[in-house]
């Protein structure tokens, strides 16, 4: 008999952008004076790659994601050596989700082929706005002429496959102006689309500008009319809502990734504060690790043990059925009671859940309860403030 092999994605963090966002709270740096080690970088991520996928060898890789940062400053033999190297230490499975983000920058979009050709099969694309007034207070580099131009040319080597992604609440923004804006923006939609609330983080230029009151962002409730508006606008166009964030035309274009995230599956996470979440198959407990934040000393270390990583621990039953419920209520698919159980040990999922919460949100239309699957699921008014409740929900 054939033994299913278990899944298992893998994320790449390359941590350079040539330029910072004000609004950006990922682990990044600025590319150096000096330029990139392009060799040193990668020879580091392909050492911690071949000891973190090391025990994993009789799994199979389902997904590759090239985050940052920005991959796309990097080499496109380079990415093809990791790929490479990925599918020799776990094989891969024919259907493959390959993808690396990008900017739309002239330099970066003239790599597009290159990376196709080295293993990319699909292209996300950071536009976040088609105001330029807007991308230049950000400190975004490229136009709003430049970012529709790059998914033109993106879906024509990669068609289908495809996203960009677009955030509103920018300073000063309309429900007019988002209106305008997303409606161009779908107009140019490949079958995937992503749309974040900007968020003000601590310890980002953003956060310091709007303590020190040099930006007004529009008020909550104007934003949450702008959300609603991004899901009805984004329905009309045949674009299902089926994550938090993410919209997509076509089941075949959902994130395959991120998907295994929300869905408790496992992952290895490579390259300056990468984390990682997975079963060790020897012990059969689960791990959660991340990597060395800065990146000289994750390089310098990587070159020295054969990985960066920084702190590793058990993750306790009780935090991975919190973490089961609080991922897969991302999802319009919602959790099933049989998903539940393989990570609980048993444990069915209205045993764990405060159900007379679950029933109250329920009957004002937040959640629902497919009696045939055993799921919870959450609405589309669900998903808006599925925040609060799983706030309610989990004991």
């Amino acid at each position: 008999m054939v033994v299913a092999r278990v899944p298992l994605s893998l994320y790449v963090h390359w941590p350079y952008c040539s330029f910072l966002c004000k609004f950006c709270a990922f682990s990044k740096a600025r590319v150096p004076s000096q330029g990139v080690d392009h060799e040193r970088i990668t020879n580091a991520l392909i050492k911690e790659l071949r000891t973190s996928l090391a025990p994993h060898k009789n799994k199979e890789l389902r997904s590759v994601y090239f985050g940052g940062g920005t991959p796309s400053l990097s080499l496109p033999r380079n990415i093809g050596r990791i790929i490479d190297e990925a599918n020799k230490l776990v094989p891969m499975t024919a259907d493959a989700e390959v993808t690396l983000e990008s900017n739309p920058t002239l330099a970066e979009v003239s790599k597009m082929r290159d990376f196709k050709q080295a293993g990319v099969n699909r292209y996300s694309i950071g536009i976040q706005t088609l105001n330029d007034e807007s991308l230049r207070k950000m400190g975004r580099l490229h136009t709003g002429a430049e970012g529709l131009a790059a998914v033109d040319r993106a879906k024509a080597l990669f068609p289908g496959r495809v996203t960009f992604d677009m955030i509103f609440g920018f300073e000063s923004q309309t429900l007019r102006q988002w209106q305008v804006e997303l409606e161009t923006a779908l107009e140019h939609a490949d079958r995937h689309i992503s749309i974040y609330q900007l968020t003000v983080e601590p310890g980002t230029p953003l956060f310091r500008d709007q303590h020190a009151q040099r930006v007004v962002l529009p008020s909550d409730d104007v934003q949450a009319q702008m959300y609603e508006m991004a899901v009805a606008m984004c329905r009309a166009r045949g674009f299902r809502h089926y994550e938090v964030s993410s919209y997509a035309s076509h089941p075949s274009s959902e994130s395959m990734h991120n998907k295994g995230y929300w869905r408790g599956q496992q992952w290895v996470g490579i390259g300056p504060s990468a984390h990682s979440r997975f079963t060790d198959p020897t012990s059969g407990q689960r791990i959660s690790s991340v990597r060395i934040p800065d990146t000289q000393r994750w390089v310098q270390q990587c070159e020295r043990l054969g990985h960066g990583t920084g702190k590793e621990s058990v993750v306790s039953d009780a935090d991975a059925k919190q973490e089961a419920v609080i991922f897969g209520l991302r999802m319009l698919d919602g959790i099933s009671d049989q998903c539940f159980r393989g990570i609980s040990g048993g444990q069915s999922l209205a045993s764990y859940l405060c159900m007379d919460r679950v029933q109250r949100h329920i009957d004002e239309g937040h959640l629902v309860w497919h009696a045939p699957t055993a799921c919870l699921a959450p609405t589309e008014r669900g998903l808006q403030v599925i925040d609060s409740i799983l706030l309610e929900i989990i004991p």
